[in-house]
């Protein structure tokens, strides 16, 4: 029996706002087929990724994401605009991107749960933060249910989604999950919830 669990801290996306990233997912897989799309139930932005944690320390981790959520206060971002890593021209991922007034409070939040993370010895090995959502991955090798495609050049679909947008949500809590891989994708549970203060609650400092 395993003894350890893959987990990450992330944001959830709302269901308004999931619909609109699944509603683009759809228009996208046709035109990039050397990409297979995530699963749009469970659209996230995540914080920190740690790995493989022993089942030991998981209650550190928990706390350490309730404690982040609570030093700040709700906030507003909005999903828009598409990208790609490492980059358009030999994408390996697709996903939307989050802009406007509220990446400021959401780089701070990030910041407080790297700071409680390297307080319990867990500072993620990539600490690098580009606020996204994951759309699509493109397919590796050991995918054959399907014959290679290559892969394309995603400059001018990025370019063409310059002004999309899926809208505003707020941002109320940190959610830590576990994360099991299977063949059809990974698939998350959560391990514990924390609430970011509200307006009317003075931050942990």
């Amino acid at each position: 029996m395993a003894q350890t669990t893959r987990t990450f801290l992330a944001i959830d996306v709302p269901p308004p706002v999931s619909e609109r990233l699944a509603k683009l997912q759809s228009r996208l897989a046709p035109l990039v087929p050397a990409f297979r799309w995530g699963d749009s139930t469970h659209f996230h932005m995540t914080l920190a990724f740690l790995g493989d944690v022993p089942f030991a320390e998981l209650n550190e981790v928990c706390d350490a994401a309730k404690k982040a959520a609570r030093s700040c206060r709700r906030f507003e971002v909005r999903v828009a605009g598409l990208g790609a890593f490492p980059k358009p021209e030999r994408p390996r991922v697709v996903w939307a991107g989050f802009d406007g007034p509220g990446l400021e409070p959401l780089a701070e939040l990030h910041k407080a749960v790297l700071a409680n993370l390297r307080r319990i010895g867990r500072t993620p090995e990539d600490s690098r933060f580009t606020p996204h959502v994951t759309l699509g991955r493109l397919r590796t090798g050991r995918d054959k249910s399907r014959p290679p495609t290559p892969c394309p050049d995603l400059s001018p679909l990025i370019e063409q989604h310059k002004d999309w947008a899926a809208g505003e949500f707020t941002v109320g809590e940190v959610v830590a999950y576990s994360s099991t891989l299977t063949p059809e994708g990974p698939t998350h549970a959560p391990l514990a919830r924390g609430a970011l203060a509200s307006a009317r609650t003075r931050p942990e400092t």
